[in-house]
């Protein structure tokens, strides 16, 4: 099982980095392939499908070998980060059927506003939201580097469960996507 983990933020400080780091070695630890997408490593100051720079096709290849998604991001303003959106835009088909954990952090209201926005736009996407969780406060839960709360080591638990039944569930639609994309686009 491959995973994809994107940190959808650039913030200097970010808290959802800790999360997102405790996220992709969870699943190393179930044994999964996981890799962390950075934004900083994308930023890109707009977004154009029809011209493909070598950022977008870079994380174009990563979306296509993926079987799940997790997107990690802060509420800013009660959505996601600019640079998150931005990123999520430069492609489109390669995410079509690729079951998706959503997961928030907000110190005020744990992120719901932010989820709210990030199901619409996987569903906008062709993903397939089916799961969340929604870090109130990073600093409390975590001991170090570690998820100290039992409460919160069950979500992520729960999430990862059901990211493998989607993926495993889905893999024929996404197989016959990326065969299809092949044709029209070429190997990524």
């Amino acid at each position: 099982m491959k995973v994809k983990i994107i940190l959808g933020t650039a913030r200097e400080g970010r808290k959802s980095e800790r999360v997102a780091r405790y996220l992709t070695r969870r699943a190393e630890e179930l044994g999964w392939e996981a890799e962390l997408i950075d934004v900083r490593d994308y930023l890109l100051c707009y977004t154009h499908r029809w011209k493909v720079t070598p950022e977008i096709e870079r994380y174009r290849a990563k979306i296509l070998e993926a079987d799940a998604l997790v997107i990690v991001a802060p509420e800013y303003n009660g959505s996601y980060p600019g640079e998150l959106k931005i990123l999520l835009d430069t492609i489109y088909d390669e995410y079509e059927a690729l079951p998706v954990g959503i997961t928030t952090v907000s110190i005020v209201t744990g992120g719901t506003r932010l989820l709210m926005e990030l199901r619409a736009a996987a569903v906008n996407y062709r993903m397939l939201p089916v799961g969340q969780v929604l870090f109130y406060n990073v600093d409390e839960v975590f001991e170090g580097e570690e998820l100290g709360e039992e409460k919160y080591q069950e979500r992520v638990e729960r999430l990862f469960n059901t990211l493998e039944k989607y993926a495993k569930a889905l893999k024929p639609i996404r197989d016959e996507v990326r065969e299809r994309l092949k044709e029209t686009n070429g190997p990524p």
